[in-house]
């Protein structure tokens, strides 16, 4: 953690560049959580699912609206100063989020057609792993990396979000280097250079060479942040995903669980929001993302 004078501790601030994803987060809650309870009606919606659709699936925006919900909470500038409140809105975003990509992932699998992911889709995928969540970050990860190897086959020759070699590409092999998967998956663009040295250097022990590659994974994370237009579509067009950087924090949260050292990077984008998950206390999950998860299994037979 940072010092004044070598002495007293420092709270790190955010990095400049969020100031406006800040305020996108603040606006969406004044207006939809404040004015119209967005949460409540996509928790009631969810709750006459399980209780009344069989065999059960939600409809597609159920989950959606609830984890963007939490989303927006987790980066609401009233949040991130309450412990207890962004813990909460935190943990629930990752859960839903992931719930969401393993329903879509699982359905999708077994057909011949492939529903179209978003940007935002790998980063679903890589949440749990903030958490610690090992067991259902494995499942994820290989959710993951089948969607990715499937894409290829099913669109050989359009360039698609997958093939950009952007953090879709980089998220699949550091999880299944991560978790010991093999993959036969490769972007027809070659990995960003920025991605392919972190691949290739982030389980160093030489804290000088992981700041370096760290601080220029997060330098491309900020340039592909803005928001998508019908010219140009961004990595990280999403305000949750602009302000945690999964990608680059799953780093992080891999290498405290394989015990290397835990290095600062020296880059507010990383160690800001990794000085709050790195200690964030473990939540019981949300009562309907149990029971939601419970259902699909039951009723979802390639629900994984």
């Amino acid at each position: 953690m940072a010092t004044r004078n070598g002495k007293l501790p420092v709270p790190l601030g955010w990095h400049p560049s969020l100031k406006k994803a800040f305020n996108d987060a603040d606006l969406w809650c004044q207006n939809y959580m404040v004015t119209k309870d967005r949460l409540g009606e996509g928790l009631a919606t969810l709750r006459h699912e399980l209780d009344t659709t069989r065999p059960f699936i939600p409809a597609i925006s159920t989950l959606l609206v609830i984890a963007h919900a939490y989303a927006a909470q987790s980066c609401a500038r009233a949040s991130v100063v309450d412990p207890s409140v962004w813990s909460a809105a935190f943990n629930n975003a990752i859960n839903f989020r992931a719930l969401d990509f393993r329903k879509l992932a699982s359905l999708s699998l077994p057909h011949a057609h492939q529903p179209v992911f978003a940007f935002s889709a790998s980063m679903k995928a890589v949440g749990p792993a903030l958490l610690s969540q090992w067991s259902t970050a494995e499942i994820l990860a290989k959710l993951l990396i089948s969607v990715a190897e499937k894409e290829l086959k099913v669109s050989p020759s359009k360039k698609t979000k997958w093939q950009r070699g952007t953090h879709d590409a980089f998220l699949v092999h550091l999880l299944s280097e991560a978790f010991s998967l093999p993959t036969s998956f490769e972007s027809m663009n070659p990995i960003v250079p920025e991605y392919a040295e972190l691949l290739q250097h982030w389980r160093t022990e030489d804290a000088a060479n992981f700041r370096k590659v760290m601080s220029v994974a997060a330098e491309f994370h900020i340039l592909r942040s803005g928001d998508s237009t019908d010219r140009t579509e961004y990595e990280f067009d999403y305000t949750f995903d602009r302000i945690y950087p999964a990608e680059l924090l799953a780093v992080q949260a891999i290498r405290r669980r394989d015990g290397l050292p835990e290095f600062e990077t020296g880059h507010l984008l990383i160690d800001k929001p990794w000085s709050m998950i790195r200690d964030i206390e473990s939540s019981v999950p949300h009562p309907l993302v149990v029971e939601t998860e419970a259902m699909l299994r039951r009723d979802r037979p390639d629900f994984r």
